[in-house]
Formats: structure tokens, C-alpha cells, sequence
């Protein structure tokens, strides 16, 4: 459902400890307003004259929201998936963006009520895991989690004098979206939340009560929108009748890359995080400009919970290449690995920016620490170090749980990666404590580092980890990521599950693997982070 332009009608006043909006023509009044005082608060001033002076608000409004999406996110994936199964199955409705403005900086939201796919994925994914069995078979198709929320806000003190039944219940909808919005002079962003109404009036009174101690909120059709400052709100609903963030190209075109928005999504736009120097103090105006836009969404892909992301408008250079590692190449044995292509020229293009973060953190050390690997290795930083890891680089764990097996796979210069491990095999200051590192060729120009020889020989002789369906499901797109990183779940359960505590093993027993891929063209990135189930 879209929203009707907020200058169509002249919006209901906000609530909470109202002054006169800064920057803006006094507001008409709805009628009868000042006529009779709220149920069980005093009779607030009336629109147009200066109230009487009050002492510092809390921040309860906003509060409150970013509670709520706390309590969303764990009750819906750790309190047994209630989320999902109290609301009726068909989402749809206005979105939280269509009611804050075009011109914000970052955005989130939580979804009581996404589609239907999404809540039965959800449901049977959380009903995998024997320690939410309990609260899963408990659960009320026709419960309110919403109101669960809320009363373990009022057990934390919060809302004392509120009944959730008669304030609350008969508008809140669904769905909260909090946004970060540029001051109006320049000074510190400001922070609005976004939350759903079905009913205009009921939000009014609703509202008035819950503001009593502090925060303000404007009731929109669709939304209330809340906030800290009067002015702060007063501001962002003006600018969302120039245009919604919905209406912003960038954020439409993020966002359509993304695809579904899941549970809860986020959003950020790069190109404007200078605006938070003031506030953080950091003077950075000048180098946080331009670092690209950013989307992401937390959502379910059948047993799959998935965390998305995009990223546009990145830096030149910023986005990784290649169309896929090494990373398949390796035994199906293997317990967990990281991979990347173009990792030499990464360190070479990345290494003023660590040089220059590492001399003022050591100061003289680092440059001291520089000086004796040079002198004792006869090799250059960065450069020998970018020809030895190369520009197919992978990092590999073996299941042992009595020895460590940890393997490098690169195809970087043969000669630097013998001079880096007869340094470390040596009576250097750079010497390993441990079993001396076995150097094997593994064809292909790849050369294999491993902490045994067995391991060495495990990782040149085997193949086929790409191949099986616990990395496909974690990793699907593998083939065409610049880098990848992979985790066997089942097979960690198994080589130290005896190290395990029973309720962990038993909770770990349902997972597969996690995978974690990222690849780009251009100056667009997008990554996945999957936890699979078996």
C-alpha cells in the first residue's frame, strides 16, 4: 500500500512534551484539542504558546524503539520463532521508508509481518534446534509477540501507567523503521523511528500516554514517527513530504539489488558519514566522503538463514576480482578454509594505509620490526610479502583435534616462500615454538605450506571440498567470488564434540556448514553469509 503524500492533509499534531516547532508555521490544532486533559496525564500547553520550562527529556521514545527491535530479533530467532507464527500469513502493507525522509543517512527496520515464505522458513528453521523446542510447541498462531515485548519493557521499568490491551494493541502495527537524519543547521544527525499505526486516533491517545516522561511522536497516516526532539521529528516529516526515502533513487536502487527484504534490513549511505564528525569528534569530513552505499538483509532461503548485502558506488580499486579462488580445490576433510584471489595486489595497494596506522599505534617499534625482517630475511615490505602469498591465496584447517593442521595454498613466488619459512624454521627472532613447516609442491604453480608433512601431503594429493553439498548450500555462488570462507559445522561437531558440553553439541547438531562469499564488477560488491541446517 502507498502512502498518501503528507501534503495532501495537514498532518495530527505530535505528542509527548510539545514545544513550538523550530523552523516551521504553527500547526492547526485538531479540534478539541486543549479542551480536556489525556486520560491520567496532565492537560499539555497548547499549540502556540511556550510551555512551561521542563527539565532534560529522557530518551524513552526512541528507547523504546531500539529495545523493540532488540526484543524482535530475539524472540522471533531465539525465542522460538514466534515472529513468524502469531500474524496471518500474507505480509504486504506500507513500508517504515515510505514514512521517513528521502534525504536520510542510514536506515533499519524490523518486519513483524514479512511474506509468507519468509514465516514458515523462519518457523522450520527455528524448530530444528532442540533448546527452542519448548517455546516453539508453545507457540499461539493467533499470539501477539508484540505484546510480549512490551511487558518485558515494563518489567524493565519502562511504560509504568501503560496497559499494552487498552494503549497500545489498537494501533500498533507491525513494522518499526529507525532512520538517521541530517540536522537542520548543520550540527549532529538526528535519530527518528518509524512506527506503524493502523489507527490514527488510537495512536494519538496511545502515544500521548506512552510520551508522558519524555520523547515526542507526530502521528502520519500509516506511521508515527518519534523521536528525542520535537524539532528533530518536526523536520523529517516536512522533508518526507519533498520525498520519502522510498522515493530516493539511490536507496530504490540498493535495495532492488538486494532483493527480499527478509526479517530486518538495513541500509547506509556512505557518501554522507561525514555528517557524523561533529558528533564523534573525529575531523574525518574530508576522508569519509564517497566510500560507496551499503544494503543489507537478514532472511530465510528455505532451511538457510542468510545475511545479504550490497554495496554500490565503492572507491575504485575497493571492489574484489576474480571469478572464483581455490578454495573447492581442497579435501572434502577439511574443517573450515578462507580464500581470496588478488591478494598481493590488495597488500600492495592497502600497505601505505597499514603503514601509516601501524607507526602511529607502535610508533618506533614498527619501524624497528620492519628493519629486522629485512635484515634477517633479505626480503622487501611489501613487496616480497605480496610476491609470496600471491595472488590465489587459501588458508586451510584439517580435522585433528590432538594436532594442529593448518595449510597455505598460494601460487606466489617459490623462491620468497622458502626464504619465509627457512626464517621461521631457523634460529631467528622469527622462529616458530612449534614442528617445523613442510614445503610441498602441489602443481598447478601452487605450493602448499602446512604445519606436517602429512598435512602438506593431504592437501596436494585431495580434492573435491567444491563438489559437496554442504559447501554448495553454504557457498552457491563460489564459482564466481573473489573470496570465499567456509566452515563444517558437522564435521567441528564431530572431531571435538567430546570437548562439548551436551546442550552445545545437542544445539550444533542441527547445523551444517556456514559460508561467507564476496565477489564485484566496477564499483559494485555483494556478499552472502549463510548458516545452512542439515
Amino acid at each position: 500500500m502507498t502512502m498518501p503524500p503528507y501534503g495532501q492533509q495537514p498532518p495530527t499534531p505530535g505528542y509527548g512534551q510539545p514545544q513550538p516547532p523550530q523552523g516551521y508555521g504553527q500547526p492547526q490544532p485538531p479540534q478539541g484539542y486543549g479542551q480536556a486533559p489525556f486520560q491520567g496525564q496532565q492537560q499539555p500547553a497548547q499549540w502556540g504558546h511556550q510551555p512551561t520550562p521542563q527539565a532534560p527529556r529522557s530518551n524513552k521514545a526512541l528507547k523504546w524503539g531500539a529495545f523493540g527491535a532488540a526484543g524482535v530479533l530475539s524472540l522471533g530467532l531465539l525465542g522460538g520463532g514466534a515472529v513468524f507464527a502469531y500474524s496471518k500469513i500474507n505480509g504486504g502493507g506500507a513500508q517504515p521508508e515510505a514514512a521517513l525522509p528521502g534525504n536520510s543517512i542510514a536506515f533499519a527496520k524490523i518486519d513483524l509481518d514479512p511474506s509468507a515464505d519468509q514465516k514458515l522458513d523462519g518457523f522450520r528453521f527455528i524448530r530444528k534446534f532442540p533448546g527452542a523446542q519448548d517455546a516453539v510447541n508453545g507457540i499461539d498462531e493467533n499470539g501477539d509477540l508484540r505484546k510480549e515485548i512490551f511487558e518485558s519493557l515494563q518489567d524493565d521499568g519502562e511504560f509504568q501507567g501503560v496497559d499494552y490491551a487498552q494503549d497500545v494493541e489498537p494501533w500498533l502495527g507491525q513494522r518499526i523503521g529507525m532512520a538517521v537524519v541530517p540536522s537542520g543547521d548543520g550540527g549532529d544527525p538526528g535519530v527518528v523511528m518509524a512506527l506503524a499505526s493502523t489507527d490514527e486516533d488510537a495512536a494519538t491517545q496511545g502515544l500521548a500516554k506512552m510520551t508522558g516522561d519524555g520523547g515526542y511522536c507526530s502521528v502520519q497516516p500509516d506511521f508515527a514517527i518519534c523521536g528525542d526532539e520535537q524539532s528533530v521529528v518536526d523536520k523529517a516529516v516536512n522533508d518526507t513530504k519533498s520525498g520519502s526515502l522510498e522515493d530516493n533513487d539511490n536507496f530504490s536502487q540498493d535495495m532492488g539489488d538486494l532483493g527480499e527484504d527478509g526479517i530486518a534490513s538495513a541500509w547506509l549511505d556512505g557518501t554522507q558519514l561525514g555528517a557524523f564528525d561533529s558528533m564523534l569528534g573525529s575531523g574525518m569530513t574530508g576522508k569519509t566522503q564517497g566510500q560507496g552505499r551499503f544494503a543489507m538483509a537478514l532472511r530465510f532461503d528455505g532451511p538457510t538463514l542468510e545475511l545479504a548485502g550490497v554495496a554500490n558506488a565503492l572507491p575504485q580499486d575497493a571492489v574484489p576480482g576474480g571469478d572464483g579462488t581455490a578454495i573447492g580445490d581442497l579435501p572434502t576433510s577439511t574443517l573450515a578454509a578462507f580464500s581470496m584471489t588478488g591478494l598481493d595486489e590488495s597488500l600492495r595497494k592497502a600497505w601505505p594505509d597499514i603503514d601509516k596506522s601501524a607507526r602511529e599505534a607502535l610508533g618506533d617499534d614498527w619501524q624497528e620490526g620492519l628493519d629486522s625482517f629485512t635484515s634477517e630475511t633479505g626480503l622487501s615490505v611489501p613487496e616480497d610479502v605480496a610476491k609470496a602469498v600471491g595472488s590465489e591465496t587459501t588458508i586451510a584447517l584439517g580435522p585433528d583435534a590432538n594436532e594442529p593442521k593448518v595449510a597455505l595454498v598460494t601460487n606466489g613466488d617459490r623462491g620468497v616462500i622458502d626464504t619465509l619459512v627457512s626464517t621461521v624454521d631457523s634460529g631467528s627472532s622469527y622462529s616458530s615454538s612449534g614442528p617445523q613447516l613442510s614445503v610441498k609442491d602441489a602443481g598447478d604453480n601452487r605450493t602448499v605450506v602446512a604445519t606436517n608433512a602429512g598435512y602438506a601431503d593431504e592437501i596436494s594429493n585431495g580434492s573435491g571440498l567444491g563438489d559437496t553439498d554442504a559447501f554448495k548450500d553454504a557457498v552457491p555462488d563460489a564459482d564466481k567470488a573473489g573470496s570465499v570462507a567456509y566452515v563444517d559445522v558437522s564435521k567441528i561437531v564431530e572431531t571435538f564434540g567430546s570437548e562439548m558440553d551436551d546442550e552445545t553439541k545437542a544445539n550444533l547438531a542441527p547445523l551444517s556448514a556456514v559460508g561467507f562469499s564476496m565477489s564485484g564488477e566496477g564499483d559494485h560488491a555483494d556478499y552472502r553469509l549463510r548458516l545452512t541446517t542439515k
